[in-house]
């Protein structure tokens, strides 16, 4: 942290009877305002960072610096940052640092912030809930329309088709149907390619094989998009005694919000061949948990604005292994980057910046003396 401006970021975890435990940390890149005395991070990029993470492990503080003070205090300033965060994330942390020492801070439950104890363990990362759905859908709607306005309409409905549907969706793991007061606990898992819990809508909501949505009514037969929608979500962080009802809100918000509607927002439509393309969802190990990135496996498809969102994403994460390649790092650290690096690499493949990057990881595999 040594910067002559003040520096922000964001620590990463989750929270357990109501205490905090951080398993990262990432710097915040873009600031509206960024001086000696103080620092306003982008809104855009705390909501970046929070649509990367998993349900049940995102922000949960911050830290910052006091550049040339000689002692560390919770400003009036930080009071208040530490106050609105609260208020979405309770028992927030706000961490505070001159360059030497740090301090930890929180607000009591008279809204007044309070310095606290921290203890250094190791961190334990929580198994997670696997969800997949994957279903095909025939869009009806006038293909001639080609209007900018065709995009929100589709994603609007699926949106509007999942919201009527969702209570009456049932949960399959090895085909046997789940009850919704089942626990979770036994289908609890720390893999990604372990099994999943399926989700799957009714037959009796499908006309055909197909679920149909409609946009535009024609009589014209061949005025329809076909769109395969895949999708898996992570739900980390349940207690033992979760059950499907008591996580359905939070599994709707993952499997919805965070995932089918994003992919149906950055896809791409193919009107000669009458199809919808999705981006896929690939997941990178970060500090031992699962962070998504969206990317269409057919490399062409991955337009500017996509692939340079991923770059920077990338970007921002190599410079906080930099940061941390400085000091003494343990065994298990430089395993757990070395996760990030293998996966990285992987994932480059399907852009265009590719070769230059994937090179730049494998010197800064070689830097931080990873072999593989």
């Amino acid at each position: 942290m040594h910067s002559q401006n003040e520096i922000y970021g964001w620590l990463i975890g989750y929270q357990k009877n109501k205490k905090s435990h951080v398993l990262a940390i990432i710097e915040c890149k873009r600031f509206e305002q960024q001086t000696l005395i103080s620092a306003i991070p982008q809104t855009q990029e705390f909501q970046e960072i929070s649509s990367i993470m998993p349900q049940g492990i995102g922000p949960i503080g911050i830290y910052h610096s006091h550049p040339f003070s000689s002692e560390i205090f919770h400003s009036h300033t930080d009071d208040t940052t530490l106050l609105s965060l609260s208020r979405q994330f309770p028992n927030c942390v706000s961490i505070v640092t001159n360059g030497e020492e740090i301090k930890y801070y929180q607000m009591s439950k008279s809204s007044k912030t309070t310095e606290i104890k921290v203890n250094f363990i190791e961190p334990k990362i929580p198994k997670f809930l696997l969800i997949s759905l994957e279903e095909n859908f025939r869009i009806n709607v006038n293909v001639n329309k080609k209007a900018n306005n065709v995009r929100i309409k589709i994603l609007n409905e699926v949106r509007n088709y999942f919201e009527r549907i969702w209570n009456d969706l049932e949960f399959f793991f090895k085909d046997s149907k789940i009850s919704n007061n089942e626990k979770i606990t036994p289908f609890l898992v720390d893999k990604l390619d372990s099994k999943p819990v399926n989700l799957k809508i009714r037959k009796r909501h499908k006309a055909t094989n197909d679920n149909i949505i409609v946009i535009d009514d024609s009589d014209d037969s061949e005025s329809f998009l076909k769109l395969n929608l895949t999708a898996k979500c992570l739900i980390y962080n349940v207690g033992e005694s979760d059950t499907f009802q008591s996580l359905n809100q939070a599994i709707k918000t993952e499997l919805l919000s965070n995932n089918i509607i994003q992919k149906v927002y950055h896809s791409i439509f193919d009107y000669d061949k009458q199809q919808i393309i999705v981006p896929e969802e690939w997941y990178l190990s970060f500090f031992g948990f699962y962070v998504k990135i969206l990317c269409f496996n057919d490399r062409s498809l991955n337009t500017k604005k996509f692939s340079q969102n991923t770059l920077m994403f990338f970007s921002n994460t190599i410079s906080l292994f930099r940061s941390l390649s400085n000091i003494k790092m343990s065994d298990k650290l430089r395993f757990l980057i070395e996760l990030f690096l293998t996966d990285a690499i992987k994932i480059s493949k399907n852009f265009i910046w590719n070769k230059e990057y994937s090179k730049y990881l494998k010197n800064f595999k070689k830097k931080i003396k990873i072999k593989n």
